[in-house]
């Protein structure tokens, strides 16, 4: 209704009315597909970039139950991490870069004038860590992936938990000095994929 060509995702990212339900509206979509053709009940991901990103976080709050994961490209999840409240663990890959002027990597950013407070790429990996029952996180000591062709070679740092329920695996991926939407090489889209696709439901 505002004209702005955005998901009405999480709380940061609600320009439009607030009873538009987008969520609902995607999960609408899936479970028309579903009646339609065969499908993986236990390999259903959505992804996204920026808003999209967002719009995807904020599925998995209120879908998990259909869902076994999202791929969040520079995109958040709610500020007042006491607005998601999934049915069950659903497996998170945050996709960021460390240099992302419109939605800060460590901290809040207020970013483009329309967009409010939102949590950084860390917070919000932390924040479904917390929700999914996740621990013991790790950071790669080197990049191990190329994910942006605006730097020679490795480019991206991996940090995973490695204490997580069968259904709720958590990853952050940042691409060292990538702003925002940072992924723009062919292997990126590769290992997005093969990421959602190693994490089914049990």
């Amino acid at each position: 209704t505002t004209g702005l060509r955005f998901w009405n995702g999480p709380d940061f990212l609600s320009f439009s009315d607030p009873n538009m339900d987008d969520s609902g509206y995607l999960r609408g979509v899936i479970e028309e597909i579903q009646r339609r053709f065969a499908v993986d009940s236990k390999r259903i991901y959505l992804t996204g970039v920026s808003s999209g990103g967002a719009m995807a976080h904020r599925f998995a709050c209120e879908h998990a139950d259909l869902i076994a994961g999202i791929a969040s490209v520079s995109g958040r999840t709610y500020y007042d991490p006491n607005r998601c409240h999934p049915a069950q663990p659903v497996h998170v890959l945050q996709i960021d870069g460390s240099a992302d002027n419109y939605l800060g990597w460590t901290g809040d950013a207020y970013g483009l004038p329309v967009v409010a407070e939102a949590p950084g790429a860390v917070r919000t990996v932390q924040n479904w860590a917390r929700l999914n029952g996740c621990h013991e996180p790790v950071m790669e000591a080197a990049p191990s992936l190329d994910l942006s062709t605006s730097a020679a070679g490795m480019d991206t740092t991996v940090l995973r938990y490695t204490q997580c329920p069968p259904r709720g695996a958590v990853e952050l991926w940042t691409v060292n000095g990538g702003g925002h939407a940072p992924t723009d090489s062919a292997e990126s889209r590769v290992r997005l994929v093969d990421w959602l696709l190693a994490h089914p439901k049990p």
